[in-house]
This record gives C-alpha cells, sequence and structure tokens, in this order.
C-alpha cells in the first residue's frame, strides 16, 4: 500500500457470470447459429453486453465497499466478501463486445473506447492491447483538443479544493467522510486524456509540453502508466529542446510499479543511455537502478535472475554522478523536520549501499536509527538474532491488518534468538505512541519519517514492507507477504536457513 492518495482495487480472481450471455440471447443474437442465418449485432446489441457488465461490476464494488466499512470483524468481513459480494464480474465478453463496435464505426464508439481505456486493466487477459485500441479510436474522435484537457484541470483543481475543506473542517470524522462520499470520486475524462495524448503528438504544439505533464505529473488523480508513458515518448520525439526530463524520470518512476510490462523501465534505461545532458543521464541512471532494485523484492525470484538484477543495478548506479557531482537531486529528502537537498553523488552513494545492503542475499548493514523515546540505536544491537524489519505507518491498512500475526510472531519465540524491529514511517513519531495505547505492539520500534535518507537509500516505497534477516546480518527475503516472511523466520530458527529468496 502506498501513502498517496491512490486507491487501487484489489483484483480478485474472475467467474464467468451470465449476465452478457442473456443479453445476447434477449437481443436476438444466436453466438451458434451459422452467420448467414440471423442479421449481424448491431452496435447496440454489443453495447448491451458492456453496459451489463458495467452495471454488474459498480454493483460489486459497492457491496464491497459497504461491507469494508462495516463495523464487522475480520472474519464476518471475509465471510461477507465471500458469500454476499461474491468475485468479480469477468470481463471478457464485455471487451470483445467493446472492441467490436470500435472495430465496425458508427455509433456507440465513443463509449465502446472509454470502456477499454478505462475498465479491462489488470482485469482482461489483453488488457495492454484493448487499452492501445481505445486510445487509438479516442485520439482520433476528439483530436488535439486544449479545450478539453482545460475543462478537465478546472474541475479537479476545483474539486481537491473541495475535498481540502473538507478535510480541514472542525467536524467530527464521521461528518467529513459523508461529505467526501457526497463530493465523490476525483472528475476523471478519458477523452481529455486523449485530446492531451494527440496534442503531444504533434510536434511543435503550442500546448505540448504542458499536456505532457498533465499526463505524466501526479495530480488529484493518478497518472495511468500507459498515457504517462505514451507522453513521454511522444516529447522526447517531438519536443527535442524539452528540458524538464528529471522531473519527467521522478514522476515516471511513481507510476512505473503499475506498469505490467516493463515499458517504463525500458524507456528510463534508454534515456540513461541517450540523453545529451548529463543531469538528465545521471538522474535516467539512478531510477533505472532503483527500478531493478525494486525487482529483486518483488515475487519469486531466482538466485540467477537476482544477481543479475542486482549487477545491472550497479552497472546503472556506479558512476552515474561523474561530472555532475555537486548538482541537486531532483527529489529531497526530509531529514529532523526539514527538506534536504542532496547532490547526484550524494544520492549516488545512498543508492549503490541500499542495493548492496539492502536486498535478498546482500549482508545488511549497521544503520542507526532513532527510537520513539529520541534516542539512536545501532542495528548491531539485534546481531546474532533473526530479525523482522516491518517498514509500516499507520495509515497503512495491510500493516495494521498484520498486527495480530505479528503477535503472535512475537510471543512464540524468545527475545534473545528473535526480535520484530518495527520501522515507522509515520510524519511524526508521536502518531505511532498514541497509536500504540489502543493496539499493543510488544517490540522494538524505530521512527525514520517520510522520506528519510534510510527510506530513500533501502527503496522502501511499499508498505507493508517485510525483511528477514538472519543471525549473522544475511538478508533473507524483502517484500510484502507476511505469511512467506514467517515461514522463512522458522525455517532460520530451526537452523535449517534456506539460500537466500525473494518473499
Amino acid at each position: 500500500m502506498n501513502r498517496d492518495s491512490r486507491t487501487w482495487k484489489w483484483v480478485r480472481p474472475l467467474v464467468h457470470l451470465p449476465i452478457a450471455a442473456t443479453v445476447l440471447a434477449t437481443s436476438g443474437c444466436d453466438t451458434a447459429s451459422d452467420p448467414g442465418d440471423a442479421e449481424a449485432p448491431s452496435a447496440d446489441d454489443h453495447w448491451k453486453i458492456v453496459q451489463a457488465y458495467i452495471d454488474t461490476d459498480t454493483a460489486w464494488h459497492a457491496k464491497s465497499d459497504a461491507i469494508y466499512r462495516a463495523d464487522d470483524s475480520d472474519e464476518e468481513r471475509e465471510r461477507r466478501l465471500k458469500e454476499e459480494r461474491g468475485e468479480h464480474p469477468d470481463i471478457m465478453l464485455a471487451v470483445t463486445a467493446a472492441r467490436a463496435i470500435v472495430d465496425a464505426g458508427g455509433d456507440r464508439v465513443l463509449d465502446a473506447a472509454k470502456f477499454l481505456v478505462e475498465h479491462p486493466r489488470n482485469l482482461s487477459s489483453t488488457d495492454d492491447q484493448d487499452i492501445e485500441l481505445g486510445m487509438a479510436a479516442l485520439k482520433s474522435l476528439v483530436g488535439p483538443d486544449w479545450s478539453l484537457v482545460e475543462t478537465l484541470k478546472r474541475n479537479q483543481d476545483e474539486w481537491q479544493q473541495r475535498y481540502d475543506e473538507i478535510n480541514d473542517a472542525d467536524v467530527p470524522d464521521e461528518e467529513k467522510r459523508e461529505r467526501r462520499e457526497v463530493l465523490g470520486d476525483v472528475p476523471e475524462d478519458t477523452a481529455a486524456v486523449a485530446a492531451a495524448l494527440s496534442i503531444v503528438e504533434v510536434a511543435g504544439h503550442e500546448h505540448g509540453p504542458e499536456a505532457a505533464e498533465f499526463l505524466i505529473k501526479p495530480g488529484v488523480g493518478p497518472p495511468a502508466p500507459e498515457s504517462a508513458l505514451m507522453a513521454a515518448k511522444a516529447v522526447s520525439e517531438n519536443y527535442p529542446d524539452y528540458d524538464n526530463w528529471a522531473n519527467v524520470f521522478s514522476w515516471l518512476d511513481g507510476v512505473r510499479p503499475w506498469d505490467t510490462t516493463g515499458g517504463v523501465y525500458e524507456f528510463i534505461a534508454e534515456m540513461a543511455a541517450t540523453a545529451t545532458d548529463p543531469v538528465d543521464r545521471a538522474t535516467a541512471r539512478y531510477f533505472a537502478a532503483a527500478a531493478l532494485m525494486d525487482g529483486l523484492g518483488r515475487g519469486s525470484v531466482t538466485l540467477e535472475k537476482r544477481d543479475d538484477l542486482r549487477r545491472r543495478a550497479l552497472e546503472h548506479a556506479i558512476g552515474l554522478s561523474v561530472g555532475v557531482e555537486g548538482e541537486a537531486f531532483v527529489r529531497e529528502l526530509t531529514m529532523d523536520g526539514e527538506s534536504v537537498t542532496k547532490t547526484l553523488a550524494e544520492t549516488e552513494a545512498m543508492l549503490v549501499h541500499g542495493i548492496r545492503h539492502a536486498t535478498a542475499g546482500g549482508m545488511v548493514a549497521d544503520e542507526t536509527g532513532r527510537r520513539l523515546d529520541g534516542s539512536e540505536e545501532k542495528l548491531s544491537a539485534y546481531a546474532g538474532k533473526v530479525i523482522l524489519l516491518d517498514f509500516w505507518a499507520t495509515w497503512c491498512g495491510p500493516c495494521i491488518g498484520a498486527l495480530p500475526d505479528l503477535r503472535e510472531l512475537a510471543a512464540a519465540h524468545p527475545k534473545d534468538r528473535f526480535e520484530i524491529l518495527a520501522i515507522s514511517v509515520d510524519e511524526e513519531a508521536e502518531t505511532v505512541i498514541e497509536f500504540m495505547e489502543e493496539e499493543p505492539m510488544p517490540w522494538a520500534h524505530w521512527h525514520i519519517g517520510a522520506q528519510s535518507e534510510l527510506g530513500r537509500s533501502w527503496q522502501v516505497r511499499v508498505f507493508p514492507t517485510y525483511m528477514v534477516v538472519d543471525v549473522d546480518g544475511t538478508i533473507l527475503s524483502r517484500g510484502s507477504a507476511l505469511a512467506e516472511s514467517m515461514e522463512l523466520i522458522e525455517q532460520a530458527l530451526d537452523g535449517g536457513i534456506p539460500a537466500a529468496s525473494e518473499a
């Protein structure tokens, strides 16, 4: 879970629902008949299938929201999710119908194109192609219309102002929640996104750079990785004098974790090799290395692949600041509540340190952290024990949901052999102290805050992040799966230490 304002819906296993088939039957379309026996389905026939899916999907999410808002136990919530809400509806028949509408043209093509851009991600087996087809159709329909972009930007700014007013209001939290529900979601307009892309693809357009940054820069709504990458590529091709690449690489790094094709990394890596400005080139090398380092902690990684990722990451990282050592890095750190700008040389050193000492298979360094009482402590204070490092925050739902398991884990093993060290990224240590008055966490704690030097060096960007460290300081695993971390801990404590892996 990330700390930004994005809401990433869980994608659950899909099941086939009979809705689309029912629509086909009632609309007079016999899919089993010879094509010559009946008229081909019309755009309206296809759209009934798409609309049926939209209605079902909307109801599914409404049921999910109601269940999650209810004051139920975890067990009751899981029961209701399984029995009352059920699995997510299958999107594939709706995707096929929408693609047929786009291919045929005519009525409903705008709606069908929007559907293909907005709905298939992580749900369709052909989501990349679906989104590409839908966006191509939208760009053809709306063209480089800057007024659409301006209208969406204005609506989003107004929404953000109202949202901030609600949060700042001196009213109970329940009333704030009700006001946010009335306000609704962030305004979106896929046609405006298509218009912005059309603008960026016109070489020398007066709004080209502005349209690109609208698509890439985080705002009140999260950038879509597909449109952000398309915009970045278009800028590199059509605007040779563009001079804000360092920020673009930083923004793209924010959408990269949701880019399932790896295209964002490939683009940044290419720019690391070809950018003419030395600061841009160094910045691209940083984010290319960080992407590979991030890959070391995701999913099951073989020893061979792990070593290759580490080697490639170090190739990007080592020497990235040569010739521009004193130039400022694009991102600031927060240290002791103050924003601090690091040089590229300092940033390179932190990155190399993290690749070597904060990934599976490496040896953890003797880092220094601050306990909740303000005193400093070395990680070597826990030497000789199996350690579970838990990067967490009070605002992180999955972090809080894991507390019962962590309490059981802590109680099951003596502290002379095993220790949990929770490392909070909350803004203030006092927030953690107050939280623990209601939620006991009887283990060691550090507070590093948001955007800290340690968090940046270790590239901790997903919460929770768990790291299992063996008695000799070897990092056995790094990931977000507590169950796998707990299994590895048990094996290490039993003396059957497996080869380092990614959890």
